[in-house]
């Protein structure tokens, strides 16, 4: 193992002011091990049983199921028993197609199902959505699917535009779905609604987008608006997108959603809570932490780790000197976050995926891009053991 005790990317901390340690926490991180090459855009779930399911998209065509803009490819996915120490690749069957084409929006229910949500729905005009859900009894042998599962939102537009300036689904599903005590469904959405006119930043046409909240009381066959998680036409680069949702077991704030989002390449994560199960949300805030994307996870130990990545050399607004993969923890429920520990130092798509694999141990994916161009093919997926340790 390397040990790399509270390592700071110091550029970054510099810039945004962050701690450069909390010394009750210590991070070890372990070798990096290629797990795909050619492949972006990991994103990953772990069931109760420990098996671990990787996607990342390839390069190619993009195929309409997918993204009608061509930036993600067709999926490839990994599956481990064994917490990450050996992977096989996984295909769904012959009539099935692709399979799910997921961002992370997948949740193993009460009865052990385990159901996935394609991320790109399929608008029927007037509002109404459908998106592809799947589901599986045996942790991710087969699945059985794709069924429809429906949502109506009149006030959404029903395409929009995309960053790199094609058309979309104006509501795309992105990374959590929980399951409420009750056996409800939470999931996390970001789009646009009519009126949602501010121009983004970078890409004029494409306009900024706001982060939403779903609720399904039938295992996700059909979904209700709750709520607008965050909107402001004045905040970052791209508006309020990428979000992702995490629901604190345990502590002072049990029961409390806490949402993460992107506000652009360059632009700071934001953070706000619900302690109504979404209702209204509040504590709206810029987090010393810059980046896309953000993955987050409460550990068995009640620590809370966000995954993230940035890459100004993309950013045609320029930036941090520097590209990478980090991670960052909160010891105290979302309140603050430190000991931001950079995972690599190399062109990167700045997406991120990590899971609590066992007590004090984190699995972490990531990617890295062609040094010389971007948006070259050359692209390897990366995985490494993360050891946390509360002194």
């Amino acid at each position: 193992m390397l040990h790399l005790f509270l390592l700071v990317g110091l550029e970054l901390a510099t810039v945004l002011g962050i701690p450069p340690r909390n010394p009750e926490i210590e991070v070890t991180l372990g070798t990096e091990t290629k797990l795909v090459e050619g492949g972006t855009f990991p994103y990953m779930f772990r069931s109760r049983e420990g098996t671990l399911v990787l996607q990342v998209s390839m390069p190619g065509a993009g195929d309409p199921t997918l993204k009608t803009s061509g930036v993600n490819g067709p999926p490839r996915n990994l599956r481990s028993e064994d917490r990450g120490k050996t992977w096989h690749e996984w295909k769904p069957a012959k009539n099935q197609g692709i399979g799910p084409g997921f961002e992370g929006s997948a949740v193993q229910v009460r009865d052990g199902a385990i159901l996935i949500f394609n991320y790109i729905p399929e608008s029927r005009g007037n509002g109404h959505f459908v998106v592809k859900r799947w589901r599986s009894t045996d942790q991710w042998k087969t699945l059985t699917g794709p069924e429809d599962s429906h949502f109506t939102l009149p006030q959404a537009m029903d395409t929009m535009l995309g960053d790199t300036g094609e058309p979309m689904a104006a509501i795309l599903f992105h990374r959590s779905v929980i399951e409420l005590p009750n056996g409800d469904l939470l999931a996390s959405v970001y789009g646009r609604f009519k009126g949602d006119d501010a121009a983004s930043e970078y890409l004029p046409q494409m306009k900024k987008f706001r982060s939403l909240l779903l609720r399904s009381k039938d295992q996700g066959r059909n979904w209700t608006y709750v709520s607008t998680i965050a909107v402001d036409p004045k905040v970052g680069q791209e508006g309020f997108d990428e979000p992702v949702l995490l629901r604190l077991s345990q502590g002072k704030h049990k029961g409390r959603l806490i949402c993460l989002m992107r506000t652009g390449r360059k632009d700071p994560l934001y953070q706000v809570h619900s302690d109504d199960e979404g209702t209204t949300w509040t504590g709206l805030r810029a987090l010393n932490l810059l980046g896309v994307d953000p993955d987050i996870i409460e550990m068995s130990n009640g620590v809370l780790v966000c995954s993230f990545g940035h890459k100004p050399q993309h950013s045609t607004q320029g930036g941090l000197k520097d590209d990478g993969n980090f991670l960052a923890f909160s010891l105290d429920q979302g309140q603050t976050w430190t000991n931001v520990t950079r995972l690599s130092s190399v062109p990167t798509c700045a997406y991120t995926t990590v899971r609590e694999i066992a007590p004090g141990e984190l699995y972490v994916v990531y990617d890295e891009r062609d040094r010389k161009d971007y948006r070259s093919p050359n692209r390897r997926v990366f995985g490494r053991n993360v050891g946390v340790k509360l002194k």
